[in-house]
């Protein structure tokens, strides 16, 4: 259901320059002190052993290093503010002929959406932005979506990609989008086919057959090869005309992306 709210959200102005909020600072010294102590137990084990203080210091450090490392790249793939690596400012080619969207086929802007349904970003998004969007545009661009579920971390963010097809099947994508956007907490299996009661799917048995046996895997992985080969480190990415804007950007900042465009001769 679309916000009856005419009024943008609160926003702030943003540097065009990579931050880290302050989630991502929260992990990065959770990193820090696993390494720490690491360094202190690997000095007492080595000690017990008879290596010497000089090796006790390399490997650790070594170990240090990594575990850094290992954690800025897990916040690098899952921050969708402005961490997140951006892919190239030229225009890009993006397939939509099979995924869903609403507009005009022949808009003169087409936004092109990468997310997640797991995703707290994208979440964030979908509530403060996406309907914002929807109400001044429906009219006057394309809007799709495309899948990546980044498995990795979201374990249930590919079933829950492939339900979302199963809803489109029967023309109920974008309330069932909203729902699970709505409902991220409670992806199951269980739940999911409990949301295609609550927006009304025709067929309730072909959804859950179309679920059970998986039918849309081939079409949600399809999209995340494709996420990937254009360069895409985390969701939600965006492109408007095929110019990538990254992360839950507020309404301002696709405002002015979409009135460039539109007045882009």
């Amino acid at each position: 259901m679309l916000s009856t709210s005419d009024t943008p959200p609160s926003e702030s102005s943003q540097p065009e320059t990579i931050s880290i909020s302050q989630q991502s600072l929260y992990y990065f010294m959770i990193a820090v002190v696993f390494a720490v102590a690491g360094f202190i137990v690997g000095g007492i084990t080595f000690s017990a052993r008879g290596v010497s203080t000089e090796d006790i210091r390399s490997a650790a450090a070594a170990g240090a290093r990594e575990a850094v490392r290992s954690e800025l790249a897990s916040l690098q793939l899952n921050t969708g503010d402005s961490a997140a690596p951006q892919p190239t400012a030229a225009p890009v080619t993006v397939d939509t002929s099979t995924a869903p969207s609403w507009g005009p086929a022949d808009a003169k802007v087409t936004l092109v959406e990468f997310s997640d349904f797991e995703c707290p970003y994208c979440g964030r998004f979908n509530r403060d932005t996406y309907d914002l969007i929807r109400q001044q545009y429906g009219d006057s661009i394309r809007y799709v979506f495309k899948h990546l579920p980044l498995t990795q971390i979201h374990p249930n963010a590919e079933r829950a990609s492939m339900a979302a097809e199963c809803a489109n099947e029967q023309g109920k994508f974008w309330e069932y989008h909203s729902i699970l956007f709505k409902n991220q907490a409670d992806l199951s299996a269980e739940a999911l086919i409990g949301y295609a009661q609550t927006v009304g799917v025709a067929d309730q048995t072909k959804f859950n057959e179309c679920l059970q046996t998986e039918k849309y895997l081939s079409k949600v992985q399809a999209d995340m090869n494709e996420g990937f080969n254009l360069g895409i480190g985390g969701t939600p990415t965006f492109f408007v005309n095929g110019i990538a804007l990254v992360g839950a950007q507020p309404f301002s900042v696709f405002r002015n992306a979409i009135d460039n465009a539109l007045n882009t001769n």
